[in-house]
């Protein structure tokens, strides 16, 4: 056989639900079976994508069980080949197989999610952050300021009481009995420095958020704030907002780009 046929013989035995024998293996008396030995193969995959998605939702091992994730993440792997050359991006998809098969436990794939956004959160990109000093350069040289946020950020919602359930795990505490929540409640996640972060945060954040992420100058945000939120006081929140979001370094700022 051609090592173009090889290789694809082999991913195919591979990615097989079941290992079967294949002709092109050598066979020796004094060694493993063909089969036996492409088993190990078949078998590791799967160890391999397994023990990455126990690595990245770390808190929702905790909250299934050893036996229960396991049985999740085997199911998974057989439907999800890794496509990535980077492993750490594998499992993307997990959150959202988990709301699949357990629709009325949907707060485990809310706890899957926040892992995720967590750790890709880990692995984001770099970039400078914004300081009082750089919001005061660029209000000293435009009156049309537009910010923007560090890449990492990113907003998921949640129905359930999966912050306090995700803080329990953390602090090896039992976590509470999942709950839906009366109403949905944004969470912001990003990194700070070398570590993650998230914090729920209220509607008009997130609105705030967002007209920033649309490129939005600060003046139009302020605008859409008051027409959204008419029963608020908005140029005290938003006067409040802005110096909390330097100080978490949840705005971008590369002097380069200046």
């Amino acid at each position: 056989m051609m090592l173009q046929d090889i290789q694809s013989s082999f991913q195919q035995l591979v990615l097989n639900t079941e290992c079967v024998d294949a002709s092109w293996v050598s066979r020796s008396a004094d060694s493993l079976s063909p089969k036996d030995r492409l088993a190990i193969y078949h078998n590791a995959y799967r160890v391999r994508l397994i023990d990455v998605l126990r690595d990245t939702f770390g808190h929702t091992v905790t909250y299934l069980g050893d036996e229960w994730f396991n049985q999740l993440a085997r199911d998974f792997v057989q439907d999800h080949h890794s496509t990535h050359n980077n492993i750490g991006f594998y499992g993307t998809a997990f959150p959202a197989f988990l709301a699949e098969q357990l629709p009325d436990d949907l707060d485990v794939a809310e706890l899957a999610e926040l892992d995720w956004t967590l750790r890709r959160a880990f692995d984001g990109a770099d970039s400078g952050v914004m300081t009082m000093e750089h919001l005061q350069i660029l209000a000293q040289n435009t009156t049309n300021i537009v910010l923007e946020t560090v890449p990492t950020l990113c907003l998921v919602t949640q129905r359930f009481n999966t912050l306090d359930i995700w803080h329990a795990i953390d602090q090896d505490n039992s976590p509470p009995v999942a709950k839906q929540l009366a109403n949905p409640v944004d969470v912001l996640v990003w990194r700070k420095g070398y570590s993650p972060h998230f914090r729920s945060i209220s509607p008009l954040e997130t609105v705030a958020i967002k007209s920033v992420r649309e490129g939005q100058s600060l003046d139009v945000i302020g605008e859409t704030l008051v027409a959204q939120f008419p029963d608020d006081n908005v140029p005290v929140l938003f006067g409040q907002m802005l110096p909390r979001w330097i100080a978490d370094e949840l705005l971008r700022f590369d002097e380069s780009d200046q």
